[in-house]
């Protein structure tokens, strides 16, 4: 049978035809299809002006959390220096490894770190998170060359001497220093990580404090036996490596 054709039918069809027909003779200089043109294009500048905002802010926050870990990367470094050159540093100094002298440089690190810690929190408080980031670098960095001073007094010296005896004061003196910026990188990089963290990067930035703190033991102990062992370099030089 023939299929019938309605006028209902091939009304509709007659108005599919024209919009086709449309697409292709579309008069692109009236004012409705050029202002559609520009819409479009303000959207798409839009989106890439998005785009590139996020790609700056990434790359920002990746450099502010590297710099904040930086903090605790020292922290790491001053727990595990002393392991490896412990037998070398106690003989330029005349000292036994069981000794109390060299029990108070080991020692006095923590009670430094804990009267940093105690400062930390009026400076995080009354100056920001930043000033106390860098406040804890400048102390980690004066202990530094502390220490590469009492190394540097050491070989001037003997051991019984007085620059034997002055090499060891300046040790402790570098090693409660060390401490007190420690403790000040305690409190500010996990402050200042968790207040910059985003909520897709909050898990990772929030154990970036922590894996910097254990890769910098690695680092002090390989640098340690590279430098001293290895090398056979004077032991200032680890000890002096923060500054």
């Amino acid at each position: 049978p023939k299929l019938m054709v309605t006028p209902r039918s091939r009304s509709g069809r007659s108005r599919r035809c024209r919009r086709l027909l449309s697409l292709f003779y579309l008069d692109w200089s009236s004012p409705r299809c050029a202002d559609d043109c520009a819409s479009a294009a303000a959207t798409a500048r839009r989106d890439v002006a998005i785009g590139g905002a996020a790609a700056k802010s990434s790359l920002g926050l990746a450099a502010a959390a590297f710099v904040a870990s930086l903090s605790s990367f020292q922290f790491g470094y001053a727990t595990g220096i002393l392991n490896v050159p412990q037998r070398i540093i106690t003989t330029d100094l005349g000292l036994d490894k069981d000794s109390i002298s060299w029990a108070v440089v080991v020692s006095i690190w923590a009670l430094g770190g804990l009267l940093g810690a105690q400062v930390a929190a009026v400076v995080a408080d009354s100056r920001g998170r930043r000033p106390l980031l860098a406040l804890s670098g400048l102390t980690c960095g004066t202990s530094g060359l502390v220490a590469f001073c009492a190394g540097t007094a050491s070989l001037a010296a003997g051991p019984e001497s007085v620059g034997g005896r002055s090499a060891l004061c300046l040790l402790v003196l570098s090693r409660f220093i060390s401490g007190g910026g420690c403790g000040m990188a305690t409190v500010a990089a996990p402050l200042y990580l968790g207040e910059i963290a985003t909520t897709e990067t909050r898990g990772a930035l929030g154990s970036l404090a922590q894996l910097s703190v254990v890769v910098a033991i690695v680092v002090a102990q390989g640098l340690a036996a590279l430098i001293t062992l290895h090398l056979g370099l004077h032991w200032r030089l680890v000890l002096g490596l923060p500054a």
